[in-house]
């Protein structure tokens, strides 16, 4: 391809294919990351996720 050695082009095209292919498995498997990453106040131990205490702390 455009005269040039075989491996000139599988580095020229495989490098960024693979750091296409990294990007997206990096991306797909990070995309719960926030929901994991939710701290939960010692009383919350039953709360359903994302719930939030009473104002003030007081239940």
């Amino acid at each position: 391809m455009f005269g040039l050695p075989m491996a000139t082009i599988l580095i020229i095209v495989g490098i960024p294919l693979l750091w296409i292919a990294y990007t997206l498995i990096f991306f797909f498997s990070t995309r719960g990351w926030s929901r994991e990453d939710i701290e939960l106040p010692d009383d919350a131990d039953d709360a359903a996720p994302g719930a939030r205490p009473a104002a003030g702390g007081v239940s």
